[in-house]
């Protein structure tokens, strides 16, 4: 089989599952192509909600074979018009691939692409992380939008889904259960290589340049400083708390945003509370300050967030978490050991929650079992047998 992926542009977080994906065909004799609408993020790009000027510490495109089809676009893409599949027609000739898997459809380019694919009767698999609970719609805006994806889900053969919720959008919109495979979304593992030692020499040197207490409980915050994450509502919850335990408590902000003056504003206010502003790090600066913490926190709004890949980030650190209805993944991953759920924008909830983690034993390998399923070579080998297996059968 030579499998086709097409994607909008390189991703830090899919370019180790194609790596991956690479070595699994290549073992059984196939191949793969990743063609890309741009490649914006691997030349350095300014982040709209970062606020600054990104570029990736890590090689995107190693590993796998790719092809760039708007090598010339430089601006990060806004709205459904701005990636177009230019020349992909004849790409399609030339390399002619026995499947195509659509990594994106909020593009018209990854659109025309299937469309085109379907005329010469290419089979495509379609792998998304839409659902239908990551943002509130009602009435005309939610027929309208079930019967775009209708339409659009008509033209996939067969899905790879990232988690529950986006398997049951799915389902809902007209995929057959049988047709769609369950290959969760994943980060690669930065800690995977540490013993547990040498990640309590990193966690306890991270706290001291920190200039963090031992004994502080440690909530993390992992992401963007904007409204979409709400990470002021962590701020709010703990203001609810006594002095004596907002003092044996500390806030990493580890991220960027146009929220960061409101938080800093926010924080002087709470002087027995040590909150840290880290700014922007790349993925291999990234594990010292999850070992450092004691609790990962995602409080986002019901504003697109349909998984938030730092709770699998957390999770490998061994860190619990606490999250909003909000996020995609407390579905899947709700029911671990000491984990928290709580309803969206509800501090008092959080003040509670918060409590109940504050002292918790720091164990490295909590989670370590669950991750395993959740490891971009197990993602990989199932996307693989699951797209054979479609091959197959189609």
């Amino acid at each position: 089989m030579k499998l086709l992926v097409l994607a909008s542009h390189p991703v830090q977080y899919h370019a180790p599952v194609f790596r991956c994906m690479a070595q699994e065909l290549a073992a059984r004799g196939d191949e793969l192509l990743v063609v890309y609408l741009s490649d914006f993020s691997i030349q350095g790009y300014r982040d709209r909600e970062f606020g600054q000027s990104i570029a990736w510490d890590e090689p995107l495109l190693n590993g796998y074979r790719s092809v760039v089809l708007n090598p010339n676009q430089t601006k990060q893409p806004k709205g459904f018009w701005s990636l177009r599949a230019t020349g992909f027609p004849a790409l399609l000739r030339q390399e002619k691939p026995d499947h195509l898997l659509i990594h994106s459809l909020i593009y018209k380019g990854a659109v025309t692409a299937v469309i085109s694919a379907k005329f010469r009767k290419i089979p495509c698999s379609l792998r998304v992380e839409t659902n239908d609970q990551a943002v509130p719609r009602q009435g005309w805006k939610s027929l309208v939008r079930s019967l775009v994806y209708r339409l659009l889900y008509g033209l996939f053969d067969s899905a790879v889904a990232i988690g529950s919720l986006n398997r049951e959008h799915l389902i809902r919109h007209g995929i057959p259960a049988s047709r769609i495979a369950m290959a969760y979304y994943c980060v690669p593992d930065r800690f995977a290589d540490l013993s547990p030692e040498k990640k309590q020499t990193i966690r306890a040197k991270t706290r001291a340049a920190l200039w963090l207490n031992p004994e502080r409980t440690v909530l993390l915050f992992s992401g963007k400083l904007i409204p979409k994450k709400n990470p002021g509502l962590i701020l709010q919850a703990i203001a609810q708390l006594p002095p004596a335990l907002q003092a044996q408590l500390a806030v990493l902000y580890l991220g960027a945003g146009e929220l960061q003056p409101q938080l800093e504003a926010q924080a002087e206010t709470m002087p027995d509370l040590a909150v840290k502003f880290l700014g922007f790090r790349n993925q291999q600066e990234l594990p010292p300050f999850y070992l450092a913490a004691d609790v990962l926190i995602l409080p986002s709004n019901r504003a697109g967030e349909t998984w938030g890949l730092v709770i699998n980030e957390g999770l490998q650190a061994g860190l619990p978490f606490i999250a909003t209805e909000a996020v995609g993944s407390t579905v899947d991953f709700g029911e671990l050991p000491a984990v928290q759920t709580i309803p969206i924008g509800d501090a008092t909830a959080l003040a509670t929650a918060i409590q109940q983690v504050m002292g918790i034993d720091r164990q490295f390998d909590r989670y370590a079992t669950t991750m395993e399923h959740f490891s971009t070579e197990t993602v990989a080998r199932v996307i693989v047998e699951s797209l054979a297996n479609f091959q197959a059968n189609s």
